[in-house]
Protein backbone atom coordinates (compact mmCIF):
# COMPACT_ATOMS: atom_id res chain seq x y z
CA UNK A 1 0.00 0.00 0.00
CA UNK A 2 1.25 3.58 -0.83
CA UNK A 3 1.78 5.82 1.07
CA UNK A 4 -1.31 7.90 -0.39
CA UNK A 5 -3.41 5.11 0.39
CA UNK A 6 -2.66 5.21 4.27
CA UNK A 7 -5.90 6.64 6.44
CA UNK A 8 -4.49 7.28 10.02
CA UNK A 9 -6.32 4.67 12.78
CA UNK A 10 -8.52 7.03 15.17
CA UNK A 11 -7.83 5.19 18.42
CA UNK A 12 -11.41 4.32 18.94
CA UNK A 13 -11.07 0.97 16.65
CA UNK A 14 -10.48 -1.57 20.01
CA UNK A 15 -13.50 -0.50 21.61
CA UNK A 16 -15.87 -0.23 18.10
CA UNK A 17 -14.71 -3.66 17.50
CA UNK A 18 -15.58 -5.01 21.64
CA UNK A 19 -19.13 -3.19 20.94
CA UNK A 20 -20.13 -4.17 17.83
CA UNK A 21 -18.39 -7.46 16.63
CA UNK A 22 -20.55 -9.99 18.68
CA UNK A 23 -23.71 -8.13 16.88
CA UNK A 24 -22.63 -7.36 13.55
CA UNK A 25 -21.65 -11.63 13.51
CA UNK A 26 -25.39 -12.01 14.76
CA UNK A 27 -26.70 -9.99 12.23
CA UNK A 28 -24.87 -11.00 9.57
CA UNK A 29 -25.84 -14.70 10.85
CA UNK A 30 -29.34 -13.87 10.14
CA UNK A 31 -29.47 -12.34 6.70
CA UNK A 32 -27.07 -15.22 5.36
CA UNK A 33 -26.94 -18.67 5.24
CA UNK A 34 -23.41 -19.85 5.61
CA UNK A 35 -21.25 -21.96 8.03
CA UNK A 36 -20.01 -20.02 11.30
CA UNK A 37 -16.60 -20.04 10.20
CA UNK A 38 -17.49 -18.11 6.95
CA UNK A 39 -19.84 -15.77 8.48
CA UNK A 40 -16.87 -15.11 11.18
CA UNK A 41 -14.25 -14.52 7.90
CA UNK A 42 -17.14 -12.16 6.48
CA UNK A 43 -17.10 -9.62 9.60
CA UNK A 44 -13.50 -10.12 10.02
CA UNK A 45 -13.01 -8.80 6.80
CA UNK A 46 -15.78 -5.79 7.19
CA UNK A 47 -13.70 -5.17 9.90
CA UNK A 48 -10.05 -4.91 7.84
CA UNK A 49 -12.22 -2.60 5.54
CA UNK A 50 -13.27 -0.07 7.74
CA UNK A 51 -9.58 -0.04 9.43
CA UNK A 52 -8.50 0.83 5.82
CA UNK A 53 -10.85 3.09 4.57
CA UNK A 54 -12.30 4.60 8.18
CA UNK A 55 -15.53 5.41 7.42
CA UNK A 56 -17.28 8.23 9.59
CA UNK A 57 -18.25 6.87 12.87
CA UNK A 58 -22.41 7.56 14.19
CA UNK A 59 -25.54 6.37 13.70
CA UNK A 60 -25.15 4.46 10.58
CA UNK A 61 -21.70 2.62 11.47
CA UNK A 62 -23.29 -0.86 12.43
CA UNK A 63 -25.79 -0.70 8.79
CA UNK A 64 -21.97 0.27 7.52
CA UNK A 65 -20.63 -2.53 9.10
CA UNK A 66 -23.38 -5.16 8.42
CA UNK A 67 -23.45 -4.46 4.44
CA UNK A 68 -20.01 -4.76 4.15
CA UNK A 69 -20.13 -7.95 5.95
CA UNK A 70 -23.11 -9.35 4.10
CA UNK A 71 -21.76 -8.30 0.63
CA UNK A 72 -18.16 -10.32 1.76
CA UNK A 73 -20.33 -13.18 2.38
CA UNK A 74 -22.35 -13.25 -0.43
CA UNK A 75 -18.30 -13.38 -2.03
CA UNK A 76 -17.56 -16.13 0.36
CA UNK A 77 -20.78 -18.23 -0.40
CA UNK A 78 -20.17 -18.26 -3.96
CA UNK A 79 -16.52 -19.32 -3.36
CA UNK A 80 -17.49 -22.29 -0.58
CA UNK A 81 -20.12 -23.68 -3.05
CA UNK A 82 -17.94 -23.64 -6.25
CA UNK A 83 -14.59 -25.26 -4.12
CA UNK A 84 -16.90 -27.59 -2.52
CA UNK A 85 -17.60 -29.28 -5.52
CA UNK A 86 -16.59 -33.16 -5.03
CA UNK A 87 -13.42 -34.24 -6.53
CA UNK A 88 -13.24 -36.57 -10.03
CA UNK A 89 -14.21 -40.39 -8.09
CA UNK A 90 -15.09 -38.72 -4.83
CA UNK A 91 -19.17 -39.28 -5.58
CA UNK A 92 -19.37 -42.44 -6.91
CA UNK A 93 -17.34 -43.43 -3.89
CA UNK A 94 -19.50 -41.71 -1.96
CA UNK A 95 -22.76 -42.77 -3.64
CA UNK A 96 -21.45 -46.32 -4.87
CA UNK A 97 -22.58 -45.33 -8.23
CA UNK A 98 -20.70 -46.15 -11.25
CA UNK A 99 -19.52 -43.59 -12.85
CA UNK A 100 -20.78 -43.67 -16.21
CA UNK A 101 -24.55 -43.64 -14.41
CA UNK A 102 -23.48 -40.59 -12.63
CA UNK A 103 -22.32 -38.88 -15.83
CA UNK A 104 -25.28 -39.64 -18.28
CA UNK A 105 -27.36 -38.80 -15.13
CA UNK A 106 -25.27 -35.54 -15.04
CA UNK A 107 -25.59 -34.67 -18.10
CA UNK A 108 -29.78 -35.31 -18.28
CA UNK A 109 -30.09 -33.04 -15.07
CA UNK A 110 -27.65 -30.15 -16.85
CA UNK A 111 -29.78 -30.29 -20.50
CA UNK A 112 -33.08 -30.34 -18.49
CA UNK A 113 -31.90 -27.15 -16.84
CA UNK A 114 -30.64 -25.63 -20.10
CA UNK A 115 -33.85 -26.10 -21.29
CA UNK A 116 -35.26 -23.70 -18.91
CA UNK A 117 -36.00 -19.75 -19.64
CA UNK A 118 -33.34 -17.60 -18.08
CA UNK A 119 -34.57 -16.12 -14.69
CA UNK A 120 -36.25 -19.84 -14.21
CA UNK A 121 -32.54 -21.64 -14.87
CA UNK A 122 -30.83 -18.92 -12.99
CA UNK A 123 -32.65 -19.11 -10.04
CA UNK A 124 -32.93 -23.12 -10.12
CA UNK A 125 -28.99 -23.06 -10.17
CA UNK A 126 -28.80 -20.67 -7.02
CA UNK A 127 -31.47 -22.72 -5.34
CA UNK A 128 -29.84 -25.92 -5.84
CA UNK A 129 -26.03 -24.47 -5.02
CA UNK A 130 -27.87 -23.91 -0.95
CA UNK A 131 -28.88 -20.81 -1.39
CA UNK A 132 -32.10 -19.87 0.33
CA UNK A 133 -35.37 -17.91 -0.90
CA UNK A 134 -34.20 -14.64 -0.33
CA UNK A 135 -30.58 -15.22 -1.08
CA UNK A 136 -31.85 -15.48 -4.67
CA UNK A 137 -33.39 -12.69 -4.31
CA UNK A 138 -30.84 -10.61 -3.49
CA UNK A 139 -28.84 -11.90 -5.80
CA UNK A 140 -31.16 -11.47 -8.64
CA UNK A 141 -31.20 -7.99 -7.77
CA UNK A 142 -33.59 -7.31 -5.01
CA UNK A 143 -36.79 -8.92 -6.83
CA UNK A 144 -39.96 -10.09 -4.76
CA UNK A 145 -40.11 -13.34 -3.00
CA UNK A 146 -43.27 -13.56 -4.57
CA UNK A 147 -41.23 -13.71 -8.36
CA UNK A 148 -38.67 -16.18 -6.84
CA UNK A 149 -41.07 -18.34 -6.03
CA UNK A 150 -43.17 -18.61 -9.11
CA UNK A 151 -40.08 -18.70 -10.93
CA UNK A 152 -38.84 -21.47 -8.91
CA UNK A 153 -42.11 -23.50 -9.13
CA UNK A 154 -42.73 -23.17 -12.98
CA UNK A 155 -39.31 -24.58 -13.10
CA UNK A 156 -39.91 -27.70 -10.70
CA UNK A 157 -42.84 -28.00 -12.71
CA UNK A 158 -41.54 -27.89 -16.30
CA UNK A 159 -38.05 -30.17 -14.85
CA UNK A 160 -40.84 -32.86 -13.45
CA UNK A 161 -42.71 -32.93 -17.10
CA UNK A 162 -39.31 -33.23 -18.78
CA UNK A 163 -38.59 -35.99 -16.29
CA UNK A 164 -42.14 -37.85 -16.95
CA UNK A 165 -41.69 -37.14 -20.78
CA UNK A 166 -37.85 -38.93 -20.64
CA UNK A 167 -39.31 -42.04 -18.55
Amino acid sequence: MTARHLVALRGDEDSLYREHHRHLVKAVRRQVNLPPELIEDACQTAWAIFLRRQPERGPTLFAWLRTVAVHEAYTLSRTHARDALPEDGQLERLAGHEPLADQLEARRALRALASLPDRQRRYATLKALGFSYDEVRQLAGGVTYTNVNRHLTRARARLRDLERNAA
